[in-house]
């Protein structure tokens, strides 16, 4: 319940081998402001304003897990929370349709395996001889 009810969640996590807050607070309109490690930096797409493509991404992402990278993170969504509403909403909306399910992580799964199979591995063996 905290996380849905947040506006925004904050994980300067050093080390996320996969993360499951950031996924929550998407689905529950949750902006994330994560560090990019681990899981992190695979589930929140970097937010962005494009005049070419429009707006895209779920959330802030920053590289350097230290004060400053955390204070660019936190200021970048905040002054988009309070300059820009229309986009601001834009992003929870996104957020929320991702699909984190099982069953998605299963077919990519399933399409890597089908990937693996059209190019089979080669086996060409050093020659080598005898006697």
């Amino acid at each position: 319940l905290i996380i849905a009810g947040a506006d925004i969640l904050l994980m300067p996590s050093r080390y996320e081998p996969c993360g499951l807050p950031q996924m929550y607070a998407q689905r529950y309109g949750t902006v994330p402001v994560v560090h990019a490690t681990g899981g992190l930096k695979d589930s929140v797409e970097q937010y962005e304003l494009s005049e070419t493509e429009g707006a895209k991404g779920t959330g802030w992402k920053f590289g350097n897990c230290d004060a400053n990278g955390l204070r660019w993170g936190l200021w970048s969504a905040l002054q988009v929370c309070k300059q820009n509403t229309k986009e601001w909403d834009g992003i929870i909306q996104r957020g929320m349709a991702r699909d984190f399910s099982w069953r998605k992580s299963a077919e990519q799964y399933v399409q890597l395996m089908e990937w693996a199979m059209m190019d089979p591995p080669r086996c060409e063996p050093w020659p080598f001889h005898t006697g």
